[in-house]
């Protein structure tokens, strides 16, 4: 953010850090702000951030009565977790430079010993997360060529624009599902995508655009990092104390220019500057960045209208459905017993399942997931059905200790109100050719940002980070 430009530091600017995550009272704004952030979620404070940095008066009105989005702490055990997003990855760059800013340490996740697996009727165990030696070998091959397949459809895809790829319009005629149907015929392969594509999406590769998902992996490096936790990998790292402190570090600043519990009812704009109206206050500005989740849109009143390809693109953006489930014992036992924690069931309704445990870890933890179509039943289900159900897939794994831990936490996304699912948006065929070209387009003095607006890591807090301040210096160019 070094080129945008600096006007001097408005008084209520300053470092002023945030004692507690409460509601907070505010009447209209005296003057008006240079810009306000709808969302503090990652993208919405990473653009403050660097407005804020570079000596812009911001303002950030957030819904929830905490800040970081998709990233919310939590507790098992007494232990800090993340109830949302907790990987990073070395190579993801502008989550590495707000790790080593705000002083997080980080660990890699464990992978020594064997990972418990299924697909079809066939279980096996495999060494740290080599899961395709459990395939036969024959299906091995053959997964081997559908992944040298799926590299080459990537090649055309351009992540900035990929509703002008040479083949965009017959890659967006179908879904994953009707691509695998007719080019992979081995069910062992097809069930092994299908595993994938639920795990990386929290959604059902008969629901997603072929092209939204050879964008999706091509904008961050290939199927192989988003599935790998080892280096490079989208999920080799965690951090010591949780992966949402990335947002404390970069709302605290902020002070009382962070507005919890008050969530934007309408956005107006005149050539003279942006109107935006909550409950209780209105605040003016010259711009306004818009960082909040895609399906949430449609609650705030836009004066004028949004574009109608801009409506469209919305209306078709679907959030995935997850439900994030913890669960703690006294000790790592999988570890003495040759595992390490990972379990990759196809079968399962509770998988993928990770050891998310530091090395030196005194109690024992894994964090697994359930989602798309499962999430979407078993979030009907009570709290008490879902840990019968996970405990009985960990004791399957895992063996019988796993039927006693001392503390069982979950985070069904499905039903936040503020997010409506996870991990992010997807998009159906004939969505991306028609409407694409949309998501980062501004709309007078409103700017767009969020992770499914990022070309790079689309869908991770990287892409959030990106995105954020991807439109802080579009801002900032038409302020200066």
């Amino acid at each position: 953010m070094n080129g945008l430009s600096r006007p001097p530091l408005s008084p209520n600017e300053s470092d002023i850090p945030l004692d507690t995550q409460t509601s907070m009272t505010f009447t209209d704004s005296p003057e008006p702000d240079d810009c306000i952030v709808l969302g503090a979620g990652m993208a919405g404070l990473s653009a403050a951030d660097a407005l804020r940095r570079s000596g812009y008066r911001v303002r950030v009105l957030e819904a929830r009565d905490r800040f970081g989005g998709r990233l919310e702490p939590g507790t098992i055990a007494g232990h800090p977790i993340d109830l949302g997003g907790m990987w990073v990855s070395p190579v993801q760059t502008a989550v590495q430079e707000l790790i080593d800013r705000f002083g997080i340490r980080v660990y890699e996740m464990n992978l020594q010993g064997r990972l418990v697996g299924r697909v079809g009727d066939r279980r096996f165990q495999v060494p740290e997360e080599a899961w395709d030696k459990g395939l036969p070998m024959l299906s091995r091959l053959r997964l081997g060529l559908a992944a040298s397949r799926i590299r080459r459809l990537m090649d055309d895809i351009d992540p900035e624009r990929p509703w002008a790829s040479p083949r965009a319009e017959e890659y967006d005629r179908e879904t994953v599902a009707s691509w695998m149907n007719r080019n992979i015929r081995d069910r062992t392969v097809r069930e092994v995508v299908d595993f994938t594509v639920k795990s990386v999406f929290c959604a059902e590769s008969n629901e997603l655009s072929l092209l939204f998902w050879l964008f999706y992996l091509k904008a961050l490096g290939g199927l192989e990092v988003a599935t790998q936790g080892g280096p490079g990998g989208a999920q080799n790292q965690l951090c010591v104390g949780g992966l949402h402190q990335l947002a404390t570090g970069l709302a605290e600043p902020l002070g009382e220019a962070l507005h919890l519990s008050e969530p934007a009812v309408s956005v107006t704009q005149t050539d003279s500057g942006v109107t935006v109206r909550t409950a209780g206050a209105t605040y003016r500005a010259k711009r306004v960045i818009c960082a909040v989740p895609p399906t949430l849109l449609e609650h705030i009143d836009f004066l004028p209208k949004l574009p109608t390809p801009r409506q469209q693109l919305l209306q078709r953006q679907v959030m995935g459905s997850c439900i994030k489930i913890w669960v703690a014992w006294e000790r790592p036992f999988w570890r003495n017993q040759g595992y390490n924690g990972m379990i990759a069931d196809a079968q399962a309704d509770f998988s993928p399942v990770f050891d998310a445990g530091p090395p030196d870890s005194d109690i024992g933890l894994l964090a697994g997931f359930i989602e798309g179509r499962a999430a979407d039943t078993w979030s009907d289900q009570s709290e008490e059905a879902r840990r019968d159900m996970v405990l009985k897939t960990l004791e399957s794994a895992l063996g019988p200790e796993a039927r006693h831990p001392i503390d069982y936490v979950e985070r069904d996304w499905t039903g936040e109100r503020w997010s409506r699912g996870c991990y992010g948006a997807f998009l159906p065929p004939g969505a991306l050719t028609r409407f694409g070209h949309a998501i980062r387009q501004p709309f007078g003095r409103i700017h767009w940002a969020g992770t499914e607006t990022a070309s790079v890591w689309s869908g991770y807090v990287e892409g959030a980070i990106r995105s954020g301040r991807r439109a802080a210096e579009e801002a900032a160019s038409q302020m200066s």
